[in-house]
């Protein structure tokens, strides 16, 4: 197996928490050839922790030396990533992102087509789906356990801050992606309001209360910061019964079963601070590289959320009416 020489675009307390080890682990298959980060204090800790990687201080110098090397992983902050990803692509890199990997579909669009130009693979980095919190529900719907599913509800909850972005540009797209693997179906509306509301491209939201229409079904997502503790909460109901994931704790509820109630050891966090879950995602993308699997497979829902994402705006900004999709 060939090694994908790899090069860190953006290295945040985030990233060098699990990234580097999870690209180095034996027999990954990636080697972290080269890192790219703006902060000097940052940098000189990647330099720490990598040694042989070359650093270089900001993307100019970066894709001028940036020869020989295979992929970009890139975890600067999201406003910068769609860009980022495409000047990864056009250098002949493959590009693998942190989520939200784009803002649009105009965005999601530029990035497909660019992919398939230059025969790269895009990949968003959703490492909690390899929790085992998340396999738990995931195995339950697969099932059918549920019947035929016609609610769904996601919350995320922070408390920190909220991003100088806002809270649904940072968070959106996770709570999306979760939505839509509990409906499995295409959305076809949406509503959308946010606390503040935007003002023009001013978006500083710290709560959102969203309802995703899905056909037959109802999809609600809670997003906040400032809450007096974390929480992700998912819930979903079917004909046939209901499931509960909060915190740690699993609860089923299945016609002619007895109701089960599990406590997890670990939360469904978004999973970039932890290594077995980015292994998991990076042996996935390096099946996509080598061509063992199809290219453009982990882009399952992304244009989904993509859209979503650029609509939860446009809602909230005409008194949250529903948006068709």
């Amino acid at each position: 197996m060939a090694t994908i020489k790899t090069a860190l675009l953006g290295f945040s307390a985030e990233t060098a928490a699990a990234l580097p080890g999870a690209l180095g682990k034996e027999g990954a298959g990636f080697a972290v050839e080269a890192v790219c980060e703006t902060d000097p204090a940052r940098l000189a800790e990647a330099g720490r922790l990598l040694p042989k990687a070359a650093l270089h201080k900001n993307t100019s110098d970066f894709f001028s030396k940036s020869g020989g090397l295979d992929l970009a992983v890139i975890t600067v902050p999201a406003e910068k990533r769609t860009a980022l990803a495409l000047r990864a692509l056009e250098n002949r890199l493959h590009a693998a992102c942190a989520t939200p990997l784009c803002a649009s579909t105009t965005e999601f669009e530029a990035l497909r087509e660019a992919s398939a130009k230059y025969e790269r693979t895009v990949f968003p980095l959703q490492p909690w789906e390899r929790s085992a919190a998340w396999l738990a529900v995931d195995k339950a719907l697969t099932n059918e356990l549920l019947g035929e599913v016609d609610y769904a509800e996601v919350q995320l909850l922070s408390d920190g801050p909220a991003p100088l972005g806002g809270i649904t540009a940072e968070r959106g797209w996770r709570a999306f992606a979760l939505l839509l693997a509990l409906v499995r179906r295409p959305p076809c509306a949406l509503e959308a309001r946010l606390s503040p509301p935007p003002e023009g491209e001013d978006r500083r939201d710290a709560a959102a209360a969203l309802h995703v229409h899905f056909g037959g079904a109802d999809g609600f997502v809670r997003l906040a910061a400032g809450r007096h503790a974390p929480l992700t909460r998912l819930a979903v109901h079917g004909d046939k019964g209901r499931l509960e994931l909060d915190g740690r704790t699993l609860r089923l509820d299945i016609k002619g079963l007895t109701p089960e109630t599990v406590q997890l050891r670990q939360n469904l966090t978004a999973g970039l601070e932890h290594p077995e879950w980015l292994a998991a995602e990076l042996e996935d993308l390096r099946k996509e590289i080598s061509g063992e699997t199809a290219r453009g497979g982990g882009l399952r829902n992304s244009r989904y959320c993509a859209k979503l994402l650029r609509n939860v705006y446009y809602s909230a900004s005409v008194r949250s009416a529903a948006v068709p999709l």
